[in-house]
């Protein structure tokens, strides 16, 4: 409410201000008057020599003996008792004294000549004397120029009012359902930073994912680079025969996924620790590229195969 009495009072500050402007920008303007008795003070004659002070004829006269650049403005009014008050306006007060004095003495000449015949006369009963300034008007333009100003405030505000959001409720400012609103975002509050540490944990273990299957590029490249054949191999060393393994492990003689697969569910049932079995998992995934159609490996992974996977079981 306060806002919108502000709002109004603004607008009326501005209209003063418009009017203030106004009266500033007037030019000055003075009104002489003279009154006259018409005789006879019949319901004809009075008007008629009220029209003859108005009429161009009049002001002709009145602008060649002054030598006027414009017609002057120059009025008539009616009173009781046939008296006729006529009145001229300037822009400075002798200038409008000299224009309705001479207008009185040139409508004193025409109705001794037009009326001669009726018996009319014109008599002087108080001569041309300034009685007013007319123009700057600061009180009628700051009352004009505020009133409106004053309406299109209280236009705006109704139309601001209008537009206002409603109140909050009761049900709003109740204790009890602010307690429930309170608990309501903490729960969402943890349920977002629950969010927040398994989006981490999932980070951080596609991070290790990624850095193992690096290790088991490198690894392959090695094995693979072991494998291949050199222009000259020396003489072939005899080896000490390998010890058996079980032979679903490693039938004749290749490690094979099926054997890796079955000795890694046995450790695990042994309770083999949570991030060996996940290397375990990690490098079957891996070694999933490299192995036969029937699961067998190459012989160059075994070495991999005994670090990743080892000890080995054997042969009793």
């Amino acid at each position: 409410m306060k806002r919108l009495a502000v709002v109004v009072l603004l607008f009326v500050l501005a209209g003063l201000a418009a009017g203030a402007i106004w009266t500033l920008l007037q030019p000055d303007r003075y009104r002489a008057d003279a009154r006259v008795l018409v005789r006879p003070t019949s319901a004809r004659i009075v008007p008629a020599v009220e029209a003859l002070a108005e009429s161009s004829l009049v002001k002709a006269n009145v602008a060649q003996t002054l030598r006027l650049s414009s017609s002057p403005e120059i009025t008539a009014k009616r009173g009781d008792a046939g008296v006729l008050t006529v009145s001229a306006k300037a822009g400075s007060r002798d200038r409008a004294r000299q224009i309705d004095a001479e207008a009185l003495v040139i409508l004193t000449q025409k109705v001794a000549q037009r009326f001669r015949a009726a018996g009319v006369s014109a008599t002087v009963l108080d001569p041309a004397h300034v009685a007013a300034q007319t123009s700057p008007t600061p009180g009628r333009n700051l009352l004009i120029t505020g009133l409106a100003g004053l309406v299109v405030g209280i236009a705006i505000a109704v139309a601001l009012s209008s537009t206002r959001p409603p109140e909050p409720s009761r049900a709003a400012a109740d204790p009890r359902v602010e307690q429930r609103l309170n608990a309501r975002i903490e729960q969402v509050t943890r349920r977002e930073r629950t969010l927040a540490q398994r989006a981490g944990q999932l980070a951080a273990r596609e991070q290790d994912l990624a850095r193992r299957e690096d290790d088991f590029e490198r690894r392959a490249a090695e094995v693979e680079a072991a494998a291949a054949p050199e222009p000259e191999e020396p003489a072939p060393q005899p080896e000490a025969e390998p010890e058996p393994v079980p032979a679903e492990v490693r039938p004749a003689g290749r490690w094979t996924l099926q054997g890796l697969e079955a000795l890694t569910r046995e450790r695990t049932a042994a309770g083999a620790a949570s991030g060996q079995q996940d290397e375990w998992s990690t490098y079957l995934f891996f070694l999933r590229e490299h192995a036969d159609a029937d699961g067998a490996l190459p012989p160059a992974f075994d070495q991999l195969v005994n670090d990743v996977f080892g000890p080995l079981p054997r042969d009793d």
